[in-house]
C-alpha cells in the first residue's frame, strides 16, 4: 500500500474527531431556574385573576340564581280557586297515611322568575311543610286543561295552574308558602272531591 493515499483518509479522520470535541466542549446555556418559576406563577395567577373575573365561581351563580327566584313573586298574588281530595291520575304517589291533595290555582302580577315548583304545601295549623315541587298542569282561565300550547300565557301573565300534591289524610286545612313567604290570606279548606286528569292514552 501506498502512504501518499493514506495521508488524506488520515487527515479527513482527524478534522472530524477534531469537530466532535470542540462541539463537546461547547456547554448548554445555564437557565435561571427561579426566575422562569416565578414569572411562570405570575402568569398563571394574572391568568386565573382574569378567568375569575369573567366567569364568576359557580356557587356566585347558583345564589344569583336562588335571589332570583325567590323574589319572583314580586307584587303578585296567588288565589286558590279549589282544593280537593284527588283521585285522579298524576305522576305522585300518595305513601301510606297520605293521600293526594288537587289545588287550583291563579297566580297574578308575578315575574318570569317565578317557578311553580317552588310553591309548598304546608300544614294550615302546625305549619309543617309538606313539600314543593307538585304536579302542575296549566288550565285556561276557565278552569279546563290547556291543550293548544300557542294559547299558553307567556312568562308574567297571569297563569292558571293545576297543583297536586302529597298531603296527610287527616288534615283538612292548608295554605302555600313560597320561598318562606305566605302566599295566602287564610287558610284552605280540602274538599271531598273534584274532577280529576284524564290518564294517559296506551300507545
Amino acid at each position: 500500500m501506498k502512504f501518499h493515499l493514506l495521508i488524506p483518509s488520515l487527515m479527513m479522520l482527524l478534522a472530524i474527531f477534531s469537530s466532535s470535541c470542540d462541539q463537546k466542549k461547547k456547554a448548554p446555556p445555564v437557565i435561571d431556574q427561579s426566575t422562569t418559576a416565578s414569572q411562570a406563577t405570575h402568569t398563571a395567577k394574572s391568568g386565573q385573576a382574569q378567568k375569575a373575573g369573567q366567569n364568576p365561581p359557580l356557587n356566585q351563580i347558583i345564589d344569583a340564581m336562588k335571589k332570583k327566584q325567590a323574589g319572583g313573586l314580586g307584587s303578585g298574588s296567588v288565589k286558590v280557586n279549589k282544593a280537593w281530595t284527588y283521585n285522579g291520575y298524576s305522576v305522585l304517589d300518595a305513601v301510606p297515611g297520605a293521600r293526594l291533595v288537587a289545588v287550583d290555582a291563579t297566580v297574578t302580577g308575578h315575574t318570569p322568575a317565578f317557578d311553580f315548583d317552588d310553591i309548598e304545601i304546608i300544614d294550615g295549623a302546625s305549619r309543617m311543610s309538606y313539600g314543593s315541587d307538585p304536579h302542575i298542569t296549566v288550565l285556561t282561565s276557565q278552569g279546563k286543561i290547556l291543550t293548544d300550547n300557542k294559547q299558553a300565557p307567556k312568562p308574567g301573565d297571569p297563569i292558571r295552574v293545576l297543583l297536586i300534591y302529597g298531603f296527610p289524610k287527616k288534615t283538612q286545612n292548608f295554605t302555600l308558602y313560597y320561598w318562606g313567604k305566605n302566599l295566602l290570606l287564610k287558610n284552605q279548606t280540602i274538599e271531598a272531591n273534584g274532577w280529576e286528569l284524564p290518564f294517559p292514552k296506551n300507545k
